[in-house]
Formats: C-alpha cells, sequence, structure tokens
C-alpha cells in the first residue's frame, strides 16, 4: 500500500498554536556556476528574514549541518545569540572530516551556548570551549500531556486507497530505513507470521524504494502501509492505532544514541518492543522487561517472531503492557522541569 497525494492545510497540519513554520520551498534552478542546491544559504537567508519580521531575540540552532551553520551566518548578520545543539550522529560522523572540523571548531568557539550532555563536557573543553559557555541537558523529557492515551487514533483508511479494517492489528515502526535500524529483521519476522495484521511503517528516506523491494520480496506488500512525513503532535495518534511500536536498533554506530521515541511511546500508552542494545543503554529508564516493555534480540527472528506474535494474539497482556507503560512514564518523565530549565537558559542568555 502506499500513501494517497493529499493537499496539505499548512495551518492545521505544521502550524499549532504559537507555532509558527517558513518553509525554504524547492530551489529552482537558476543554472549558476558552480551549482549547487545552497540548504545552509537559504536556510540563513530565510532566519534573517524572520527574525526582522518577528523581531525574534535568540537562534537555537539543533544538529551542526546545515542548522548550526545556518544559525551562525544568521547571528553574524543580525548580531543575535546563538544556542548550539547537537546529536550523536554529527559529533560521531561528521566532526572527524578534513573538509569539516576546523569550520565546527571555530563555530563552536563563537556561539553563546552549546547544549550538550555531561559525558560530552571534557569533549567540548579541549575544544577550546569555556565552561561556562556549556550547559548540560539533564533534563530532557516527553510531555506526557501531548504524548496521552487518550488521544484519538488515526484513521488508516485516509492514508491509504485501500479501506482498512478498525480492528486489524497494527505494528509500527517509525523512522529511518538504515539497515542498523532492525527493520529488516522486522519484515523478515513478521513475514512468517500467519495472523492478519498490519506493518505501519512512517518513514521519509533515501533507503525506501530497496527497503520496498525487500518488502515485495517476502510478499509482504499487501500487509505493509507506508506514511510519509508526519508532524510530531500527530505521532501520538499514530502510537494510539498500534498494537506495538517497534524500534528493533542494533549494532548502531553512535555509541551514546538512545531513543526518545521510545519514551514518547511509554508516555502515550503504547506497547513497546524493544532491542536489546537499546534496553542495555537505557536501563536507568527503569524499564520491567515484559511487564512495562518487550525487549527482542533483532537478529534472533525466531524469537523476534514469537514476539510479534505474542503482541498480536494475547490482547490481555498487551494491555497490560500498555497501562504500566504510562505509569512508568509518569514516574520518569518532568516535562515542566525541563521548560523551566529551557525558559531560564534564555532568560540568562538575554541578561
Amino acid at each position: 500500500m502506499g500513501t494517497l497525494p493529499k493537499s496539505i492545510d499548512l495551518n492545521q497540519d505544521f502550524q499549532p498554536k504559537n507555532v509558527h513554520v517558513h518553509n525554504t520551498n524547492p530551489f529552482v534552478d537558476p543554472a549558476y556556476i558552480p551549482y549547487s542546491n545552497p540548504y545552509t544559504e537559504k536556510i540563513a537567508s530565510l532566519a534573517i528574514d524572520v527574525i526582522r519580521e518577528f523581531d525574534l531575540q535568540i537562534i537555537d540552532s539543533w544538529y551542526i549541518l546545515p542548522y548550526v551553520v545556518s544559525g551562525y551566518i544568521t547571528k553574524t548578520i543580525t548580531g543575535k545569540p546563538q544556542i548550539m545543539r547537537h546529536a550523536g550522529s554529527d559529533m560521531s560522523r561528521l566532526l572527524d572530516s578534513p573538509y569539516l572540523k576546523t569550520l565546527f571548531f571555530s563555530i563552536f568557539n563563537k556561539v553563546d551556548k552549546v547544549i550538550t550532555y555531561p559525558a560530552m563536557g571534557k569533549v567540548f573543553e579541549s575544544y577550546g570551549v569555556p565552561k561556562e559557555r556549556l550547559w548540560y541537558n539533564l533534563n530532557i523529557s516527553v510531555d506526557t500531556e501531548a504524548f496521552s492515551p487518550e488521544v484519538k487514533p488515526i484513521n488508516l483508511s485516509e492514508q491509504t486507497v485501500k479501506a482498512i479494517d478498525d480492528d486489524i492489528p497494527v505494528i509500527t515502526y517509525i523512522g529511518k530505513m538504515n539497515t542498523v535500524k532492525g527493520v529488516y529483521e522486522l519484515v523478515e519476522s513478521a513475514s512468517k507470521i500467519k495472523e492478519d495484521f498490519l506493518l505501519l511503517f512512517v518513514t521519509q528516506n533515501t533507503g525506501l524504494t530497496s527497503f520496498q523491494e525487500f518488502i515485495r520480496s517476502r510478499g509482504m506488500e499487501e500487509k505493509s502501509l507506508f506514511m510519509n512525513f508526519v508532524p510530531p503532535w500527530k505521532i501520538p495518534s499514530i502510537i494510539k492505532r498500534s498494537s506495538c511500536v517497534v524500534i528493533p536498533e542494533r549494532d548502531f554506530p553512535v555509541a551514546q544514541h538512545t531513543s526518545i521515541l521510545s519514551r514518547e511511546v511509554l508516555a502515550a500508552g503504547g506497547c513497546l518492543i524493544l532491542s536489546k542494545e537499546l534496553y542495555d543503554k537505557m536501563r536507568w529508564v527503569g524499564f520491567s522487561e515484559n511487564e512495562d516493555i518487550l525487549v527482542v534480540d533483532p537478529k534472533n527472528i525466531p524469537e523476534f517472531q514469537t514476539t510479534l506474535e505474542m503482541v498480536l494474539n494475547e490482547q490481555k497482556f498487551r494491555e497490560s503492557i500498555k497501562r504500566r507503560a504510562r505509569l512508568l512514564s509518569e514516574k520518569v518523565e518532568h516535562f515542566e522541569q525541563y521548560i523551566n530549565d529551557i525558559t531560564q537558559l534564555y532568560n540568562e542568555l538575554l541578561s
């Protein structure tokens, strides 16, 4: 199954209250030399316009390439203070590039605040970033009101030309199609299940074509539904419709990488199937295996299959997992504290 092309109401779908979304739009080739698609320059130019139009005070840029670089161009021109945030992938995969590291190191020492994690503090200090410009993100949290078991489930029939039974079990995957994400093992395991169900993939990725070919090779095309980009505030309705959400990541090249999605599933009262690799990295959350979540080794296809079958066939067990997941989330998440911390950071920066 594929997704239906449909018109998008920008205000309704992408701009909830107090959120303004600005799009750089596709780049029309002006045939200049040397040609490139100027993502970084487009974002910076648009950011300058938006800052001037709305009289904005802070640039908060997340992911070094292109957003922190675009933000630094914007900071230089507008004079506004800039916050830099990074991920594991940009620090581990891009930072050592001989074509990028000089630029990255220079920006690290020019932004007003670097939001990072305690384990990265010494790393940034070794790059010459003063301690007072580091801010440790200790209380990152999920909004348990937005990710709530009380949300209305998404109507999947609106996403495809084929009507979908409201009662059909749904196994959901949200994320990229990389092989290290364990998504191929998910399809392999699901292809051996005889019961009726739907595999839902919420993804937009360069590996999608080869992945869909793999699905066809396993005879799973009629049981698979693909959704394109979904605004973050619609993810809870997808979790609500799902019998389970699977995060089967394995052999991930970024050692520090964890999954905020797993905590969103807990908050929304979802049944979560997590890879053992992620489970071991996130034990601090306080998961109880087979009580709050289910844990699998994605490479063990028979075990993976059995776990999926248990979720599909044992409704009482599945619902018990969902209830306990929400209770655990309410203990772990402190969203108001997280917002207060960020607000305090903004105020300190402006003062």
